[in-house]
C-alpha cells in the first residue's frame, strides 16, 4: 500500500512538471488564439501571460508569470489579421528599443531584427538601452547613454556629460553638453576620428578624492566630496575672480548637507597653489563637522556624498566662461544635482548677471525671450507643442509647496521647495508661496557662451526632477539688443565635434 502511495506521488510529480513545461513553452511560428484579460494581461490557448511591453499595434512582448522561475522564457508576439498570435522569437529577456518597432534587444546583448527574423548585430554596450536613430545607407543605428553604435559593429564613444537627443531631421543627430548643441551628419559621424586635445597651459586639472577614510572596522560610510577641476593658473583679474568663485561654489555645495556649516570662510585662492592648499583644508574640515554631526562613540555610518566638476567652456579677449556642475546625495531615490554656467568679462573687470548685463528699458522683452527658449525645452521634453498659458502656468507654479507651510521652520520649508546653495546670488528668488509671473520670473545663472546667452533652472524649479536642467540659449541675433555690451564677435568658438566625442 506505501509502495503505492510512494508511486502515486511519483506519478504526480512528472505530471505536475509536465504541465508546467506545458504551459510555459510556445512553439515558435504556430498561431494561437488569444484573449486581453485586462492592459496587463492575456490568454493564449487558456494559459496566462503578462504582458510586459507592447510595440506599435501587433507586437507583444509576454512572460507566463503564473509559472515563473529563472529560466521561464519571454516570447515576442505577433498579431495578425486572422485573430492568430504568432510567437516570433523566444529568450531569457526581451525588451522594446525606442523610437522603432523594427527591433528589439534579446538577452540584454543583441539587437534583433523582427522582420529578417535575425540578430542584426551585438553592439559593446546593454542592447536594452539603445535608441534607434535611423539607418544610413546599408546600416542602422542606435544610441546608448555613452555610446552611437553603427550596425556593422562601428561604434563612436560621448564625452561623459555628452548625451543623444532625438534627431530633428533624417540622417542627423544632435549631441548636447549642457547648453551647447551640435547636428552632426550620420556619414560624418561614421567617419568621425577623435583628435588628440591640446593641452591648455592656461589651467591646472586637479582630480582628488576628499572622501573619509574609515578608522576601524565599526566605520562603514561613503561621506566625503570630490573634485574633478581646469583652475586657471595666471594672476590676472579674471583668473583670480574666477578662483574666488571656484571656491565659493565647492564650499558651499560640499558643506550644504552638513548642519553646522555656516560662517565657513572661503579657502584662500589668491594663487593656485593657496587654492590647492584651501582645498586640503576643506577636506579637513569637512570630515571634522561630518564626524561631529554622525559618530556615536567608535561607530560611524553615514553615506553623504558631493562630487563636483568644472571646466573652462570658451576663452577669448572679451570674456571667460566656465561650466560647473555637482552632485549631491544625502539619502533618498536619488542624487540632487546642478549645474550652470559662469562668465567673468574681462573688458569691465566682473562677473556677469542681468543686472549688469541686461537694458533695464529692456528687461521684460530679455524674460520673454528667455521664456520662449524654455518652451522649446519644456516642449522637447514632453514631446508635445504645449499652449503659452498651459506652460507658464506649469513653470510659473512649480516652485510653489502643495501644502500649507505656515508655521514651520525654515529647514523644513527648504525640504518642500529644494532651495540650492546658489540661489542667493545666482538671481532665483529663494523660498516663495505665491506664482510666478511674466513680470517677475527671475532670471538665473546669466552667462555668455558662443551660441548666445545662456540662463539655466534647475531641477524641481521650474519643473520635475526628471526633466533635468533647463539651459535658455537665446541666439546673438535675437538678444543683442537687450544687452549692454555685443559679446556676438566670438560666434566661431563655438565647440566642435570634437568636443562631443571620445
Amino acid at each position: 500500500m506505501n509502495a503505492n502511495k510512494r508511486l502515486y506521488k511519483i506519478l504526480m510529480i512528472i505530471a505536475l512538471n509536465l504541465s508546467l513545461i506545458s504551459c510555459s513553452d510556445l512553439k515558435i511560428g504556430v498561431g494561437l488564439k488569444g484573449v486581453m484579460l485586462d492592459e496587463d494581461k492575456m490568454t493564449l490557448d487558456g494559459d496566462t501571460f503578462d504582458i510586459r511591453e507592447r510595440i506599435g499595434d501587433s507586437l507583444f512582448i509576454v512572460w507566463n508569470y503564473t509559472h515563473s522561475n529563472d529560466r521561464t522564457p519571454y516570447y515576442l508576439l505577433k498579431y495578425e489579421r486572422n485573430g492568430f498570435y504568432y510567437p516570433q522569437i523566444e529568450a531569457e529577456s526581451i525588451f522594446s528599443i525606442d523610437n522603432t518597432t523594427d527591433y528589439v534587444a534579446l538577452d540584454d546583448k543583441d539587437v534583433y531584427d523582427i522582420k529578417n527574423k535575425k540578430v542584426l548585430f551585438s553592439p559593446p554596450c546593454c542592447a536594452s538601452g539603445l535608441y534607434y536613430l535611423g539607418k544610413w545607407n546599408d546600416l542602422r543605428l542606435f544610441a546608448s547613454s555613452d555610446t552611437i553604435c553603427f550596425s556593422d559593429g562601428r561604434c563612436t564613444g560621448l564625452q561623459n556629460d555628452v548625451f543623444c537627443r532625438k534627431p530633428k531631421n533624417e540622417g542627423m543627430v544632435t549631441l548636447v553638453a549642457g547648453a551647447q548643441t551640435i547636428n552632426v551628419s550620420f556619414s560624418d559621424l561614421y567617419h568621425a576620428k577623435k583628435e588628440d586635445k591640446e593641452n591648455d597651459a592656461s589651467v591646472e586639472r586637479l582630480t582628488k578624492d576628499y572622501h573619509i577614510k574609515p578608522r576601524n572596522k565599526y566605520e562603514k560610510m561613503d561621506a566625503g566630496f570630490s573634485v574633478d577641476l581646469e583652475i586657471p593658473k595666471d594672476t590676472t583679474e579674471a583668473d583670480k575672480a574666477i578662483r574666488e568663485w571656484m571656491m565659493t561654489a565647492i564650499r558651499d555645495d560640499a558643506f550644504y548637507q552638513l548642519e553646522n556649516n555656516r560662517d565657513i570662510p572661503v579657502g584662500k585662492c589668491a594663487s593656485l597653489n593657496d587654492m590647492l592648499h584651501s582645498l586640503d583644508e576643506y577636506a579637513v574640515l569637512w570630515e571634522k563637522l561630518c564626524r561631529a554631526e554622525y559618530q556615536i562613540e567608535d561607530t560611524f555610518e553615514v553615506r553623504m556624498t558631493c562630487d563636483i566638476r568644472v571646466r573652462k567652456v570658451v576663452d577669448c579677449g572679451d570674456y571667460t566662461t566656465y561650466y560647473y556642475r555637482a552632485s549631491l546625495y544625502n539619502g533618498g531615490l536619488h542624487d540632487l544635482p546642478r549645474e550652470y554656467y559662469i562668465t567673468y568679462d574681462k573688458r569691465r573687470g566682473g562677473l556677469l548677471d542681468v543686472g549688469n548685463s541686461v537694458k533695464p528699458s529692456q528687461m521684460q522683452h530679455f524674460r520673454h525671450l528667455v521664456l520662449e527658449s524654455l518652451k522649446k525645452e519644456y516642449d522637447f521634453c514632453y514631446e508635445r507643442e504645449s499652449s503659452w498659458e498651459d506652460f507658464t502656468h506649469s513653470i510659473f507654479s512649480f516652485h510653489c509647496p502643495m501644502v500649507d507651510t505656515s508655521g514651520m521652520n525654515e529647514v523644513m520649508q527648504s525640504l518642500l521647495v529644494h532651495n540650492y546653495s546658489c540661489d542667493e546670488w545666482s538671481g532665483w528668488n529663494g523660498y516663495n508661496e505665491k506664482a510666478f509671473t511674466e513680470k517677475d520670473f527671475p532670471l538665473t545663472h546669466f552667462a555668455v557662451l558662443p551660441e548666445g546667452i545662456v540662463l539655466t533652472y534647475h531641477p524641481y524649479q521650474i519643473d520635475c526632477f526628471a526633466a533635468g536642467e533647463y539651459h535658455a540659449v537665446i541666439p546673438f541675433k535675437e538678444v543683442n539688443k537687450c544687452l549692454m555690451f555685443d559679446y556676438s564677435k566670438h560666434e566661431d568658438l563655438k565647440p566642435k565635434l570634437q568636443r562631443f566625442i571620445k
